[in-house]
């Protein structure tokens, strides 16, 4: 299957910041007069550190940050107070970092939310999405030292946004939709997969794998769904990506690393460090999709594997000078899945995925 790729801008004009020296921080940013329900969530992602595996890789070596930062002091502040920092932005649509930092593929549209690949979304909808800081590829930035990442939290209601915060601290979601019991659809969108709701199951993946811990779930939309039944001639019931880390995946500094930090990063097009997983809806439909998938993802047959190369600077990417990494796919019951970890941490994730 064909992957996206992310084509990151640099400067354009001279840099107003010099090269920074500091460790990255972690800054959990909230609207200090938002509405309590958008407080309290933001209070128990800073509360949560310890308990969230991105959030401790966030916070890093050094102490968690101690209290919220104000999200009005920050789009106020100094440049690098928001360029050299993880940043988890909670608040609604109209909170000014959430407007700085929110991407191009949602919308406030007709009192409701329009998500590429979700449609047009009326009721308790929250929204989650992940990125590189922009801040820190921006024209006033020189030479990024490192990377860092931005989590943005928001919703179409207070309550809302505390159900989008309660996915991505208790299951980890850091691109995806999830609603409320009452949730609807407005103008009709030619790609319309549904939000989750609280209830839904979330797949069992392996925590650890060789040295890379897992550390974010992103939910597929549904261009992904219309790929693979493109390719297969079945749609599966649900998709998933599994990211994992290990510590130096987000060092380096300099556009030279600019495609190896987005590729590992945590946006949902970023398939690096993944783990691709697919349910079909019967095992035998699985075993007739996945060698469908290898041959369109052009890799071999090797017993009951398939392997290969990812495209280089695309699926997995690297450097635009960096020989793509391995891919690896393979069939487990109902469920398809896809590796661009190494082959030892793969082998790893092939021996712990639980059939299901």
């Amino acid at each position: 299957m064909r992957a996206l790729l992310l084509i990151p801008f640099f400067a354009l004009a001279p840099a107003i910041y010099p090269a920074h020296g500091e460790e990255r921080t972690l800054k959990i940013v909230v609207d200090t007069a938002a509405p309590a329900e958008i407080r309290q969530a933001a209070q128990e992602i800073l509360t949560g550190i310890g308990r969230s595996p991105l959030l401790t890789v966030m916070a890093g070596e050094g102490a968690p940050p101690s209290a919220v930062t104000d999200s009005k002091a920050l789009a106020a502040a100094p440049f690098g107070e928001r360029a050299y920092s993880h940043l988890v932005v909670v608040g609604l649509p109209d909170d000014p970092m959430v407007a700085q930092v929110w991407q191009r593929e949602a919308a406030v549209r007709d009192g409701g939310l329009f998500i590429f690949g979700f449609g047009h979304l009326l009721g308790g909808v929250g929204y989650i999405e992940s990125d590189r800081n922009p801040f820190l590829h921006g024209r006033e930035v020189k030479r990024a030292p490192f990377e860092a990442e931005v989590v943005t939290i928001t919703g179409l209601t207070p309550a809302a946004v505390g159900l989008a915060a309660k996915a991505f601290l208790e299951k980890g979601i850091v691109n995806g939709v999830v609603a409320a019991p009452g949730w609807r659809r407005g103008e009709s969108a030619l790609l319309e997969r549904p939000p989750l709701e609280w209830k839904t199951p979330i797949p069992d993946s392996p925590a650890i794998a060789e040295g890379w811990t897992r550390i974010a779930l992103t939910q597929a939309a549904e261009e992904e769904y219309r790929g693979v039944l493109a390719d297969v001639g079945i749609a599966p019931g649900e998709i998933w990506r599994v990211k994992y880390y290990r510590p130096g995946v987000w060092d380096g500094a300099g556009a030279e690393k600019a495609f190896a930090h987005y590729s590992a990063g945590l946006h949902r097009r970023a398939s690096g460090n993944t783990l691709w997983m697919a349910r079909f809806p019967s095992e035998a439909d699985a075993d007739s999709a996945a060698p469908k998938i290898a041959i369109a993802a052009g890799l071999q047959q090797e017993g009951a594997r398939w392997r290969g190369k990812q495209p280089p600077s695309g699926f997995g990417g690297g450097s635009r000078n960096e020989a793509p990494g391995e891919l690896s796919l393979w069939q487990r019951g109902r469920w398809v899945y896809m590796s661009t970890l190494p082959q030892n941490a793969t082998e790893a994730l092939a021996r712990a995925v639980k059939q299901n």
